[in-house]
């Protein structure tokens, strides 16, 4: 069989963007992601997003680390993203030392990272959609939430920004299409691409409910998250990949 018969007719990175562009604008939407925007987030809630970040990354980082050696895997193993430790040490500057021990995760961070757990016992390639909504939105969207945050929080130097810097990646921008390339070198066909897009919208799904439940929203939130209603006109918005 000839490379042009099996050649895909669009790229899987450029697949991932179109086909989750609804689930990452409803994200963007939500009213925590709103407030701090706005810089009115409270350093309280941020430490309470960022413990529940640190509990999703933590359980996504040992997955990749478990399946790093597969096929499918291995070309997105790369440490050089991995937010555990930089959420680690931001949540130890922002908050008490005993941090681990008092800001447990909340039901939408146990959710996510449920989730997670049971692809790394299952199947693993559809982690590669986790990094893809994870990794490239800290790279594009988060260098902005990163002065949003200093602003809100009053910090004037690194210390508590952790999360948003990749002291080992020079050129984001670079990165990021190295990224991709990546992404459309795995060897998928279409049927598991498929599967691969329907898991990247169940990220954006969990992400989005970890944020609802910082806004102090119920189940409504996340059930306006999975079934939305009429979006409004306009929003805030935050480039992405």
């Amino acid at each position: 069989m000839s490379a042009e018969a099996v050649a895909l007719p669009v790229p899987l990175s450029q697949r991932l963007r179109a086909e989750t562009r609804s689930a990452h604008s409803r994200v963007e939407k939500l009213g925590f992601v709103r407030a701090f925007l706005r810089g009115t987030v409270e350093r309280d809630t941020y430490c309470r997003l960022l413990a529940d970040l640190h509990h999703v990354y933590r359980h996504l980082e040992a997955g990749f680390a478990a399946h790093r050696d597969t096929v499918l895997l291995r070309p997105l193993y790369l440490p050089e993203l991995f937010r555990e430790h930089a959420l680690a040490t931001d949540l130890e500057f922002l908050a008490r030392a005993d941090w681990r021990r008092t800001l447990m995760p909340s039901a939408a961070a146990q959710r996510y990272a449920a989730r997670l757990r049971a692809l790394s016992q299952g199947p693993a390639a559809l982690l590669v959609a986790h990094a893809y909504t994870r990794y490239l939105g800290d790279l594009s969207g988060g260098q902005i939430l990163r002065r949003v945050a200093a602003r809100a929080l009053g910090l004037t130097g690194p210390d508590g920004l952790a999360f948003y810097d990749f002291p080992q990646i020079p050129d984001l921008a670079a990165y990021k299409q190295a990224f991709r390339a990546r992404l459309d070198a795995l060897p998928l066909p279409l049927a598991q691409q498929a599967e691969l897009v329907a898991e990247a919208n169940r990220a954006f799904a969990l992400s989005g409910a970890i944020l609802a439940e910082c806004d102090g929203s119920d189940w409504r939130a996340l059930r306006n998250l999975l079934w939305p209603p009429r979006p409004p006109t306009c929003s805030p918005s935050l480039p992405w990949d």
